[in-house]
């Protein structure tokens, strides 16, 4: 509310730790941030439980398109540059977070998808020889177990590169070698590559603010409640939020 921002974190921290693990690239995984929620209109108690620690929160409901807005079309780039700056990472395209489905299966492959392709080519006339290194994001946090299917989630993601990796091949870092080798020592310097934080905070839409509904946690006090709505007249005073009491009714 303060900072009208949503926190997305690296897959390589969130509670499946499955999900930053590929088949063939260790953890690059890791290079997905994601900010996930729910479809579940109905309250669940291990949802409480398990996000609040059998303590006090709310439930925060919006529109899905919060994160866009008219303006982003003009400033998207500027705005992924300001967050890549601040995060030393660049931002993948399409730079404004991507809501996606989770789809649960058992499915072994699916869970470590292979993601890095490297192709080795010789020149048949001159003998010379080039190396090209890719990797496909596209299903990065698109697939968990069904056993985590209770959550019925979807998320928003990014993807972000440190910048530090595009500094090392603008000195120039992978040209030093042979190619084959240099493609090793680009994959071996991304896996090893540690971010600024664990997390990106994302602007939203505030507009989206209008929509939104705050569902408060049974296992609140009254103080818990109380402070909530000093938080919404604190930071959004001139914005109506519906906010409405838990129907549950949950022993701690």
């Amino acid at each position: 509310m303060k900072n009208k921002t949503f926190r997305f974190s690296s897959l390589d921290v969130v509670d499946d730790m499955e999900e930053a693990m590929t088949a063939d690239y260790e953890n690059i995984g890791k290079i997905c941030f994601v900010s996930c929620w729910t479809d579940l209109v109905q309250e669940s108690v291990e949802m409480w439980r398990t996000y609040t620690g059998s303590n006090n929160g709310v439930r925060i409901g919006l529109p899905r398109e919060f994160f866009k807005s008219e303006s982003d079309e003009q400033n998207i780039l500027s705005l992924a540059k300001r967050i890549g700056d601040e995060n030393d990472v660049y931002l993948s395209p399409p730079y404004l977070p991507d809501l996606i489905p989770v789809t649960y299966t058992q499915d072994d492959y699916l869970i470590n998808l292979p993601v890095s392709k490297v192709i080795n080519e010789v020149c048949k006339k001159c003998g010379s020889s080039t190396s090209n290194f890719s990797l496909d994001t596209r299903y990065l946090g698109r697939f968990k177990r069904d056993y985590w299917s209770g959550q019925s989630e979807w998320r928003y993601k990014l993807t972000a590169i440190p910048q530090e990796y595009y500094r090392n091949n603008e000195e120039g870092k992978y040209l030093k070698g042979k190619p084959a080798d240099m493609v090793e020592l680009m994959k071996s310097d991304l896996v090893q590559m540690s971010f600024d934080n664990d997390y990106i905070d994302f602007p939203f839409n505030i507009n989206a603010l209008h929509d939104m509904e705050i569902l408060l946690s049974p296992l609140n006090s009254e103080e818990d409640s109380a402070k909530v709505m000093h938080i919404i007249e604190q930071y959004a005073s001139s914005i109506e939020f519906e906010v409405k009491p838990s129907k549950m009714k949950i022993r701690k």
